[in-house]
C-alpha cells in the first residue's frame, strides 16, 4: 500500500506582492516629518494679540483675516498629518517589547490630532465675529460657544491626548529599541518652546525639539523602503 504525504507550499509574500504597503509606509514618514514643520508655521504666522482676554484674542485674529487664516490651515493640516503619522507609527514595533506603550500612545496620539482639526474651525469664526458683530456681542458668543460642557470636553480631551499621547507612544518606540530614550522627554519641549521662551529663539527651539518626529518619519521611510 503506498501512501502520499500532503505537500505544504509556503509563499512568501514580499513588498512587491502588496505595493501599496511601501508608498504609504514613504507617505506616513513624509507625514511625521511634515506636520512639526507645518505646525511651527502655524506659530510663526500667529497674529499676536496684547492679552489673554477674550475680546484681545477675537481682535487679534479679526486685525488680519488673511494671516489668520494662513496660520489656522497650517495648524490644521499639521494636526491631519500629525493624525496619519500616529497610526503608521504603531507598525515600527514588530515584537511584544513596547508594544502597549506604543499602541496606547499612537492612539492616543491620533485621536487628539483629530480633535484640534476640528477646533480650528473657530478661528475663522472668531474672524467672522471680530468684523461682524461689536465686540462686545462677540466676546458673548466667543464664551458662550467656548463654555458649553461639550466643547470644554472636546479642547480638554484635544489638549491632554494630542499633546501628552506622542510622548507615550515615542516612549514605546523607545523601549521597543525603534528610537532612542533621549529623544522621549525632548518630545514634551515644542509646547515650552513656544509658550515660555516665544519669538523667533523659541520656533528655532521648536524646530530642533521636533527631533523625535522627524527621527520616527526617517525610520518608517526606512521601512518602507526595506519591504518595497
Amino acid at each position: 500500500m503506498t501512501t502520499t504525504a500532503p505537500v505544504t507550499t509556503t509563499v512568501v509574500t514580499s513588498g512587491t506582492d502588496r505595493p501599496g504597503l511601501p508608498v504609504l509606509g514613504v507617505l506616513a514618514g513624509l507625514a511625521s516629518i511634515t506636520a512639526p514643520l507645518l505646525f511651527i508655521g502655524g506659530a510663526a504666522t500667529s497674529p499676536p494679540q496684547e492679552s489673554n482676554a477674550s475680546d484681545d484674542y477675537i481682535a487679534s485674529l479679526a486685525a488680519d483675516p488673511w494671516l489668520s487664516g494662513l496660520s489656522a490651515n497650517l495648524f490644521h493640516y499639521s494636526w491631519v498629518l500629525f493624525a496619519f503619522a500616529a497610526l503608521a507609527s504603531i507598525g515600527l514595533v514588530r515584537g511584544r517589547r513596547g508594544r502597549a506603550l506604543t499602541v496606547v500612545g499612537g492612539l492616543a496620539g491620533a485621536l487628539g490630532s483629530i480633535q484640534f482639526t476640528g477646533l480650528l474651525y473657530s478661528d475663522w469664526m472668531n474672524v467672522a465675529l471680530g468684523n461682524h458683530l461689536a465686540m462686545s456681542d462677540a466676546v458673548t458668543v466667543f464664551e458662550s460657544v467656548s463654555g458649553a460642557p461639550s466643547m470644554v470636553v472636546w479642547m480638554l480631551s484635544a489638549k491632554v491626548l494630542g499633546l501628552l499621547g506622542f510622548p507615550v507612544l515615542y516612549a514605546g518606540l523607545a523601549r521597543a529599541g525603534v528610537i532612542s530614550w533621549w529623544l522621549v522627554p525632548l518630545s514634551l519641549l515644542p509646547i515650552v518652546a513656544f509658550g515660555v521662551v516665544g519669538g523667533p529663539l523659541g520656533i528655532a527651539l521648536a524646530v530642533a525639539c521636533y527631533a523625535p518626529s522627524y527621527v520616527v518619519g526617517a525610520r518608517l521611510v526606512q521601512r518602507a523602503r526595506l519591504a518595497a
